[in-house]
This record gives structure tokens, C-alpha cells and sequence, in this order.
């Protein structure tokens, strides 16, 4: 009897082993499955927060870089003849931000264009400008963000002969006077008037030609020549017969108007940042110093007066005291 009674003990604890052993193992197995679900949600749950925080990171990171990034300028060239023009655009200018730059130890300023944070600025080679390289430093509110190095090649003007007609000798032009005259007197005033800084352009739109049609009868840096004295030609002579209209070139602000010896009658236009544009040797004026002017708007008539051997229209641009060829500029301002 005790015999059985202990066999059956033995069985029954056998038994419940067993059967405390299997609720655990389903207990582990529950928790387990259990556990398994969470970490899974779990991780969806990360996933999902990790793909938004990267999201956002790399929204944040991307839209930092792409302010960086986007800022970017962009030049007409990095190697340029004597009398070209470099334009240089700045595109997405952070708002707020002044940009500014400096070329050949001077400083020059930009004017904003229709598309929101893009801005522009023009440079001139100055046709005796010495060939070799020059460093272009580009500014945001006074930090550097671009340097570059622009070349200036040697360009090859013509030389031709100074000429002085029979009529031009009437009127007491010598080569030698005339020499004189530019260094002491006409090229004087001109200097002093184009000294002159308006820090805003009055411009928003491209330049056109002054006249209705365009045929270069006096190419721009021709160097002129009498024996010692050289007079080199900075602007560009066009056809026209007298009487001939002649506009502005963009919007401006006539800072100038009166006869001069050698150039005879001339306009100078301020269009603002130090660009000008010069028209010699008019027959007639219709406009005033002081006044403001439209792109396009009638200026005065071509002539024959001062040094000038034949009716024309002489055209000159000045960038920040550069002389450029002015038909090369308003080419490549329209194009650029």
C-alpha cells in the first residue's frame, strides 16, 4: 500500500513537473510571441520616427547645403581681351545678405534683376589695361565666398594715321593741339564728370544701340598716329549722315551736356554704378544735364563738330572708369 501510495506520489509529481514545466514553457512562449509583436511595433514605430527624423534631417541638411549650395556665381569668362566686358551673376543671394565684390584692387557693387535673389554686376577691361592675371573677389555682408583669377589677353588694335582734313586745318587742328587739348582740357572735364559714383542703377532692362541702324565706320581702340604723338580711339564711330537720331542706350540721368573742343558737342548719361555712355560730335542737343531718361529716348541728332572729319555718331562706354567697346557690351550684356 505504501509501496503504491509512493508510486503514485512519484507519478504525480512526475506529472505536475511535467505540467508546471509546459505552462512555463507556454508562458515563455507567450511573452516570447508577445515580446517579438512589440519589438516589431516597436521598430516599425522607430523605422517610421527614423525615416521622418531623416527625412527631416535631410531636409534640413539638404535645404542648408542647397542655400550654400545654390548660391552660386557665374562669369561671362575668366580670360578676357583688353575693352571686353565680364558679367558676373549671383544667383539666390540669402535675403538680407549685401553682395558686394572687388576687381583689380577696386571695389564694385551689384544691382538686383527681376528673378527674387539674383543679382548682376559689370566689369569692363580697360582697353590699356596691362595683359596678365587679376584676382576677382566676390563678398557676402563683407565674408568672402569667391575667388577667382581673370586672365586679360593682349587684344590687336589697328593703327592708322591721324588724319586732319583741309576744313579740320581751317578751324586750327593740329595733331599736336589736339593731343594737348584731350590731356589738359576735354579729356579733363570728361575725367571729372565720370569721377562721379551713383551707387544704384537706374537701369533694369538690357542696352540697345543709339541708332536705328549700326554700320562701324571707326573701330573701337584704334590706335591713331602722328609721327610721336598716338591718340588711341576709345569708342566706336557710326555711320550717320547729319541730323541722324540718336537715343539712350538704357535709363540714366544726363550728366552732361555741353560743346567741347575736340569732341565737339557731347551728351554723357549716368546709368548708374559707375557705367556711362558718351555721344560725340552731335549737331544738336535735346536734352539738358540734370535730366532723367528712358531707354530709347531721343537724346539729340548726329553731327560733324569738333575733331571729326565726316558726319558720324561716336559712341563710348565707360565701366568703373574702364573704356570698353561698346558694341561688344551691348552684345554681350543682350546675350548673357
Amino acid at each position: 500500500m505504501s509501496l503504491f501510495v509512493r508510486k503514485n506520489s512519484a507519478k504525480t509529481l512526475i506529472l505536475l513537473f511535467f505540467l508546471i514545466l509546459a505552462v512555463i514553457i507556454l508562458f515563455d512562449l507567450e511573452e516570447e510571441l508577445s515580446t517579438e509583436t512589440t519589438i516589431n511595433e516597436d521598430s516599425t514605430t522607430t523605422t517610421m520616427v527614423t525615416a521622418t527624423a531623416a527625412t527631416t534631417t535631410i531636409t534640413t541638411t539638404t535645404t542648408t547645403k542647397l542655400i550654400g549650395a545654390s548660391f552660386r556665381v557665374l562669369l561671362s569668362g575668366t580670360e578676357l581681351e583688353q575693352g571686353d566686358t565680364l558679367i558676373i551673376t549671383a544667383e539666390n543671394v540669402p535675403e538680407g545678405d549685401k553682395i558686394t565684390g572687388e576687381f583689380i584692387s577696386k571695389s564694385f557693387d551689384f544691382f538686383p534683376v527681376e528673378q527674387e535673389g539674383k543679382w548682376m554686376a559689370l566689369l569692363g577691361i580697360d582697353a590699356k589695361r596691362a595683359p596678365g592675371e587679376y584676382s576677382l573677389s566676390v563678398f557676402l555682408s563683407g565674408e568672402s565666398e569667391i575667388e577667382e583669377v581673370i586672365t586679360v589677353k593682349k587684344r590687336d588694335f589697328y593703327v592708322t594715321k591721324i588724319v586732319i582734313t583741309p576744313e579740320l586745318e581751317e578751324k586750327g587742328f593740329t595733331s599736336s593741339n589736339i593731343s594737348e587739348n584731350i590731356a589738359t582740357k576735354d579729356g579733363v572735364i570728361i575725367y571729372e564728370v565720370l569721377g562721379k559714383y551713383s551707387p544704384t542703377a537706374y537701369f533694369n532692362q538690357k542696352f540697345i544701340y543709339p541708332l536705328n541702324e549700326i554700320i562701324n565706320v571707326g573701330a573701337f581702340g584704334n590706335i591713331r598716329k602722328d609721327g610721336d604723338i598716338t591718340i588711341q580711339h576709345l569708342g566706336v564711330d557710326l555711320d550717320a549722315v547729319e541730323g541722324t537720331s540718336v537715343y539712350a542706350i538704357n535709363d540714366g540721368k544726363v550728366a552732361f551736356a555741353e560743346e567741347l573742343t575736340v569732341y565737339g558737342n557731347t551728351i554723357i548719361i549716368d546709368h548708374g554704378l559707375g557705367i556711362y555712355s558718351l555721344y560725340l560730335h552731335l549737331s544738336e542737343f535735346k536734352v539738358s544735364e540734370g535730366e532723367m531718361l528712358e531707354r530709347g529716348e531721343l537724346i539729340g541728332l548726329s553731327g560733324n563738330t569738333g575733331w571729326s572729319v565726316g558726319p558720324h555718331l561716336h559712341l563710348s562706354i565707360k565701366v568703373n572708369g574702364a573704356s570698353v567697346d561698346p558694341l561688344k557690351f551691348i552684345k554681350a550684356v543682350a546675350d548673357f
